[in-house]
């Protein structure tokens, strides 16, 4: 409730944010001059030091951002400091919103998990700057990839020309396709094999819960850390591959919260529920929570050395991948794709008095040195190289490799700015099994991905009209599917009513303006 009404404050000061943010105030950032103190090569940036303030989404699993080697590292390299704003979660995407309706701003947004909406909206407000230019006057690492990557350019550059944000790029098939895990133990125990339709799919829980093959008492055989985790694990199983509802078929854009198929999903999940073989909690717990269960689940939606915790990571190995199924609405296996190029990881706002400073600092991530350091951390505290020059995670004080790289390298668990290429997870040498974990999801998941909807920018006012739209789609939509699946209402009795409501919200508009936008984009193929 407090998300939906954050997001109604937004769209309420919309129109005072742009009488506040005028073309003098973007043409002034724009045509401002770096300071003597500035350093357009070399390093450090800048001569005497500066203080920027940074907001961003920090993983529960970081310490605090000034404690981390990353920052401490970039802050010797570059002489630029920070003072920082972070949270977790929830209260990062409410922190967010009031700092742009509050038009209390960061210098700098990083691991900002920025939407296209987001991009669209506070760009074109003045509230983000454009960077474009700055990237050509100071960020040959960034330029180069643009250059060498149309695609990207095109993906990343809204409508009025501009990019407001920088993005990630991620080449691992790990992180282009969504992945839920298997207790390996468990099913050894079982003697089972992985399911390969839902029915199937159903009896493993089933035995789980029964059988008890770890021994744990109080089992939880399915469990995600929140009901989209779990959408995007099991949903394209019943026909339907979609991102945030909308999907393309044909050339027809879709809203899948109406169709039949996710009418199916819901009963699948409502039975599950009833017979507590999914996790009766999903809808209420919090992240520290859904982990801690880690030992007495079957079946769930993160990583296993996070969910349940072991120091070698060749135990990953012991947890494989819940494959792509069939079922009675859907005869063909498949699974989300993303793309590699993902948006809205770094952005520079209207008060940052400078962005060319800034803009040097962001470009150092983009470089081999600078991903390694984001991704990696500290050599000798989080990694290592061998003798082969591959880098070796390191584990410290009774902490998995992943908690201890999480102390220094803050692109573990937040979506920072970065370059993970082919060549850089081949030269990982100290976790063969990770490397069999990327040829088991090219195996098993990527040859049955597809994009849902292709990365479109939409127009200033098809963007306001989809943040205004959404507003309460979602709320009503996230209610009625807790309803449905805990058993608050009837999904036969309540179905028709409910996709009633639905189309009365705006759906029917909502799906015209991604048609439009769709069509727009399949012209520049």
């Amino acid at each position: 409730m407090k998300k939906r009404l954050l997001g109604l404050i937004v769209l309420l000061i919309t129109a005072v944010v742009i009488a506040a943010c005028s073309n003098d105030e973007k043409n002034s950032q724009e045509d401002s001059e770096p300071s003597d103190n500035f350093n357009a090569t070399g390093y450090p940036v800048v001569d005497e030091p500066i203080t920027l303030e940074i907001m961003g989404k920090r993983s529960p699993i970081q310490p605090e951002w000034q404690e981390m080697g990353f920052f401490q590292e970039m802050e010797e390299l570059t002489n630029i400091q920070f003072e920082y704003r972070t949270s977790t979660s929830d209260d990062f995407t409410q922190n967010k919103q009031l700092a742009f309706a509050s038009l209390d701003l960061p210098d700098l947004f990083y691991g900002a998990d920025l939407t296209a909406g987001e991009e669209v909206d506070f760009g074109s407000q003045g509230l983000l700057i454009p960077l474009e230019d700055l990237i050509k006057e100071y960020a040959p690492n960034i330029q180069k990839l643009l250059d060498e990557n149309p695609e990207l350019a095109a993906s990343i550059t809204t409508p009025d020309g501009h990019i407001y944000a920088l993005p990630a790029l991620d080449q691992a098939a790990t992180s282009r396709t969504p992945i839920m895990w298997m207790n390996g133990p468990w099913l050894e125990e079982l003697g089972a094999d992985r399911p390969s339709t839902m029915d199937e799919f159903y009896e493993l829980l089933k035995r789980f819960k029964e059988e008890d093959p770890g021994n744990v008492g109080d089992v939880i055989p399915l469990t995600a850390n929140t009901p989209a985790d779990l959408r995007v694990g099991l949903l394209p199983n019943f026909g339907i591959v979609q991102d945030d509802g909308i999907y393309e078929e044909d050339g027809v854009v879709e809203f899948a919260w109406v169709q039949e198929e996710f009418k199916e999903y819901l009963k699948f999940l409502n039975r599950l529920y009833d017979e507590n073989l999914l996790d009766n909690e999903m809808f209420a717990h919090t992240w520290e929570q859904f982990v801690a269960k880690g030992q007495r689940t079957g079946i769930f939606s993160t990583w296993p050395i996070v969910q349940v915790g072991f120091e070698d990571p060749s135990e990953a190995l012991n947890y494989p991948m819940l494959p792509p199924m069939t079922s009675a609405t859907n005869d063909e296996k498949q699974t989300i794709e993303y793309s590699e190029i993902f948006r809205g990881r770094a952005a520079i706002t209207k008060d940052n008095e400078h962005p060319e400073a800034t803009m040097r600092w962001l470009d150092y991530l983009y470089t081999e040195e600078g991903t390694i350091l984001s991704r990696l951390g500290i050599e000798g505290e989080t990694y290592e190289w061998n003798e082969d020059d591959q880098w070796i995670l390191l584990s410290q004080d009774g902490l998995s490799t992943t908690e201890t790289n999480s102390k220094h390298a803050p692109g573990v668990g937040t979506s920072v700015p970065m370059v993970l290429t082919d060549e850089f997870y081949s030269k990982e040498g100290g976790n063969p099994s990770i490397l069999e974990i990327y040829d088991w999801a090219n195996e098993d998941l990527i040859p049955y991905a597809k994009s849902p909807y292709p990365q479109v920018y939409f127009s200033v006012e098809e963007q306001q009209r989809i943040s205004t739209l959404k507003v309460d789609i979602d709320s009503y939509f996230e209610q009625m599917e807790a309803k449905f699946i805990t058993g608050g209402e009837s999904i036969d009795e309540m179905w028709d009513e409910y996709v009633g409501t639905l189309m009365d919200l705006g759906v029917e508009e909502l799906i015209e303006i991604h048609q439009a936008a769709y069509d727009r984009w399949l012209e520049t193929q």
